[in-house]
């Protein structure tokens, strides 16, 4: 005899828009995870924290459903093997010859409950399938408790991630405020070494554990839709066959197709954030590669052939181009040759004064060799006398100057250029 026990009804005849829905969920998923984005490519963004809550709450959801579903489903195999007691009259269970669920060996309690034939969960839904992949049978929901499981560790990995690489954040953001001092008082320190930076904090990205938590998660993902889904075929097949469905077929294919659709958002969710790669010191925004140059000559390609109009328009473009070019060219070779002109100019004017310094030099050289050839005149003149006149003869500088060498070389330079000054004139009257 089958025990089963009953399973709550939902409202009537919705199992097209289930499987619909289901379709359309993965479907959507998988635009959405396909869908190009080069800012995804260099840094993916973790979901939302409302999103990691709401996929939570329906994995804590589906994992208590399930596990009621196979204590209520134990509960069953004990009557069941209850009853093959009292048939053969013995009611002491340590007693009884069958060996099963409610035995005391570990090894026949797990073959009880997971191989028994006899005693079914109460669903109609996928009847003829293996008892181990049918949702009459513990396989099936025993799949959905280890897969819940593993989502809500794979939860608590990511978490722990994030708050390892925020606490290794904030522990670099401490390390730097007495850095910021010294740089205040010291700019170049850093570059000079005299102050040591703390190292950066690199981008966090999975790691191996968690890349195969979510290659575990995706594997339960995609066993948890399968055996579903021959459930469905099951069903399809049953009714071709003549069979009407009934109200419990639509309650439990709506249970069957919302815990399915459930399992893989949050499924999907958990993987999402353990490839989560959070930002380190160094990105400050998400890097967009540029394309390389092997692919830049593709993308450039015409998508319509050319007209001779356009090639047209594209020379006069570049000709207008080439003229503001050769205009700013024109501007900046008229500063250049102004600069030129009055470099010139100066140059001309150092000359003309390194030519005075010099004949003042020899002037000088035989003043001085004649101050020592007579003894009634030299250079050290203790009374105040005009430089022109006393030195030089001359009538040009009519400034006292006292016994200063530096005073003297001045004005015997002012001298000279006045009567270099003369002589130009002289020679332009005649």
């Amino acid at each position: 005899m089958n025990q089963v026990f009953a399973v709550p009804e939902f409202n009537k005849f919705v199992i097209f828009v289930s499987v619909i829905a289901v379709l359309c969920g993965l479907v959507f998923w998988r635009i959405r995870s396909n869908k190009p984005n080069h800012q995804s490519q260099q840094l993916l963004i973790p979901p939302g924290g409302v999103r990691i809550f709401i996929a939570k709450s329906i994995i804590l959801s589906i994992a208590v459903g399930a596990s009621s579903i196979l204590l209520q489903y134990a509960e069953a195999i004990v009557d069941y093997e209850n009853e093959q007691c009292e048939e053969i009259n013995h009611r002491n269970k340590h007693q009884c010859h069958y060996d099963g669920y409610t035995s005391n060996d570990i090894g026949d309690q797990l073959s009880g409950f997971l191989l028994n034939q006899e005693v079914e969960s109460g669903f109609v839904i996928g009847q003829e399938l293996s008892h181990g992949h049918a949702p009459d049978g513990p396989w099936f929901w025993l799949y959905y408790v280890l897969g819940s499981l593993v989502i809500l560790t794979g939860f608590n990995l990511a978490k722990r991630r994030y708050r390892l690489h925020m606490a290794n954040l904030k522990h670099v953001e401490e390390d730097l405020r007495p850095v910021i001092r010294q740089l205040a008082n010291d700019p170049r320190g850093v570059i000079e070494g005299r102050i040591q930076m703390p190292p950066p904090v690199e981008s966090s990205k999975p790691t191996s554990r968690e890349i195969r938590r979510s290659a575990v998660i995706l594997f339960f993902c995609g066993l948890i839709s399968v055996i579903t889904m021959m459930s469905f075929f099951d069903l399809f097949y049953a009714i071709e066959s003549g069979q009407v469905m009934s109200q419990e077929h639509n309650g439990e294919a709506v249970l069957l197709s919302a815990m399915a659709l459930g399992f893989n958002i949050s499924g999907h969710t958990a993987v999402k954030l353990l490839s989560a790669n959070y930002p380190g010191e160094s990105i400050a925004g998400y890097v967009v590669e540029h394309p390389s140059r092997a692919q830049s000559p593709a993308s450039n390609i015409p998508t319509k052939a050319t007209s001779a109009r356009e090639v047209l328009e594209e020379l006069a473009n570049e000709m207008r181009a080439t003229r503001v070019e050769s205009e700013m060219l024109r501007v900046q070779l008229s500063e250049t040759r102004i600069q030129v002109t009055s470099l010139e100019s100066e140059l001309e004017r150092k000359t003309t004064e390194l030519e005075a310094i010099q004949a003042l030099t020899h002037d000088m050289e035989r003043i001085i060799k004649q101050s020592e050839d007579s003894s009634n005149k030299n250079l050290s003149l203790m009374d105040s006398v005009l430089v022109g006149d006393s030195l030089f003869n001359g009538d040009k500088i009519d400034k006292q100057v006292v016994n200063d060498p530096k005073a003297i070389a001045k004005a015997a330079i002012e001298a000279y250029k006045a009567g270099r000054t003369d002589v130009k004139s002289a020679e332009l009257d005649f």
